[in-house]
């Protein structure tokens, strides 16, 4: 029995993904770096997931597959992926999406030539569900040149979901609550991550991000991108929904700031940020307009990610 402990490990957490299964594994599997373990876990899945999944473990010693006999809900089955995991290196992948065969090493090898740096992303872009046309370019900023004030702020003001399929420290990882029960737990973990340390961003596109709702030949838009997203975390009937749901979040964001190896000046500063994001989004969302919204997002998260900060 192979006891070698892999530098990168990969959790897929899936349900249901019998249609672009085989694509994504066989991206992975391409990857031009090879020392790392692909867990997937089996969310109940009712179609031929499993079969295809037991195809692969066949073939590659390098997956392994777990199956929940009942659904836990995307953002339990997430977490599940990450405690089954041993490498230096982690990174969540969907049973959908694909990944170029420089993805791994890339974001590797700037990992590893900065200590501090706490996750890496390349430059993502969408893709229609036949794979033949490529949609919008998502540019996640790229924080190893700001300090925590700004970082914790680009986070609160400009989040990105995408950031949580990142290649990330485990260590780092580890200090999160992971993906808890909120909405946006996603969103969460980002915000606890710039508390730690920088995120680095591949300025090219090396992660292709697909959706199986739409037309299969036009790209999905972010909106249908982050509502699908949220159906899955939860099993039915148990989403924390409506302004209470976004209070819940607002305390966590607290929580991680208390719970961060922060100054006591450093959490004062961070904990004034917090309420502002809240009562500009969320509160006032049926009295602001989503253009004054996203203007106002994007003026100030231009202003944070400026040269003098």
């Amino acid at each position: 029995m192979n006891t070698r402990v892999p530098r990168v490990s990969i959790g897929m957490p899936i349900y249901n993904e019998e249609k672009y299964l085989r694509e994504s594994l066989d991206s992975l599997l391409a990857q031009d770096y090879a020392d790392f373990e692909l867990i997937i876990s089996d969310n109940a899945s009712v179609d031929a997931t499993q079969q295809i999944c037991l195809e692969y473990v066949a073939r590659d010693s390098r997956i392994r597959y777990l199956r929940c006999e009942t659904n836990l809900g995307a953002a339990e089955n997430f977490n599940r992926v990450f405690r089954a995991s041993s490498g230096e290196y982690f990174m969540w992948a969907g049973g959908h999406d694909v990944w170029a065969p420089t993805y791994l090493s890339r974001c590797l090898e700037v990992l590893e030539s900065d200590a501090t740096i706490v996750q890496c992303n390349s430059v993502a872009q969408y893709m229609s569900q036949d794979g033949k046309e490529f949609g919008r370019t998502v540019h996640q900023i790229d924080t190893r040149r700001h300090g925590l004030f700004v970082r914790a702020n680009l986070a609160l003001w400009q989040p990105s979901a995408f950031l949580a399929y990142s290649l990330l420290r485990s260590s780092a990882l580890r200090q999160t609550r992971l993906m808890s029960r909120v909405l946006g737990p996603d969103l969460l973990v980002g915000f606890e991550l710039s508390l730690l340390g920088p995120t680095a961003i591949v300025p090219e596109p090396l992660f292709f991000m697909r959706d199986n709702r739409g037309e299969s030949s036009r790209p999905i838009t972010r909106a249908q991108a982050m509502a699908g997203f949220h159906d899955r975390l939860y099993p039915r009937g148990t989403t924390p929904v409506g302004r209470f749901g976004w209070v819940k979040y607002l305390v966590e964001e607290m929580r991680a700031v208390m719970r961060a190896p922060l100054s006591w000046g450093q959490r004062i500063v961070l904990m004034g940020s917090i309420p502002p994001t809240y009562f500009i989004f969320f509160n006032f969302r049926p009295y602001l307009p989503q253009g004054i919204r996203s203007t106002f997002r994007r003026l100030l998260t231009s202003y944070l990610n400026s040269p003098h900060n």
